[in-house]
């Protein structure tokens, strides 16, 4: 069960055994229907989450009721709302599971208080606040400087799985086109 978890952190940082087990030791198991919300706006950012198995998507909801989505999590990658986490206030975003999914999550407190007992744990966090950084940046750059059709064919090319495992609905709601505009630009026309 937490085999992908280590690897993903190890990876990244090497830990000694004893500083493995206390990470690990915070990590608690959670199994997730389709369609089950993890996270909902207005409740406070308390679980940051590993996928071990599915899919988490991460979206508004519009003032006129649509949904825009953020990010969507795959396997061997964490999913937070970061800014609710990392400032401790309520969600404006809700989390749900796109697919019948296995998560592994943290608490918020266990996180920090890693932060300040294994300095490694630190680094790791440094690092993956520059990974999300960046690819947060990236995404607002995309969708200034290119069309819908430059960001799907850049889709295909970085993150295939997305078109092949996701419904076409929120592929476009992704890219922030209509279905429509996606099944021409999948046609070619």
């Amino acid at each position: 069960m937490y085999e992908q978890l280590v690897k993903y952190i190890t990876d990244r940082v090497p830990l000694g055994e004893a500083e493995l087990q206390q990470v690990l030791s915070c990590f608690n198991l959670l199994q997730v229907k389709k369609n089950e919300l993890v996270g909902r706006t207005g409740e406070p950012s308390r679980r940051m989450f590993f996928v071990n198995k599915g899919c988490l998507r991460v979206y508004y909801i519009k003032p006129d009721g649509r949904e825009a989505t953020r990010r969507f999590a795959f396997e061997n990658s964490f999913s937070s709302s970061l800014t609710s986490f990392i400032e401790g206030t309520l969600l404006k975003e809700d989390t749900q599971a796109v697919e019948p999914s296995e998560l592994l999550y943290i608490h918020r407190e266990d996180f920090y208080a890693l932060v300040d007992t294994v300095p490694r744990w630190g680094i790791f966090y440094r690092g993956f606040l520059e990974h999300a950084y960046l690819t947060n940046t990236k995404r607002l750059e995309d969708f200034i400087t290119l069309n819908p059709r430059e960001r799907y064919q850049l889709l295909l090319k970085e993150n295939p799985q997305m078109v092949l495992r996701l419904p076409n609905k929120l592929v476009a709601n992704y890219l922030n086109i209509t279905q429509e505009a996606l099944s021409r630009i999948k046609s070619g026309a």
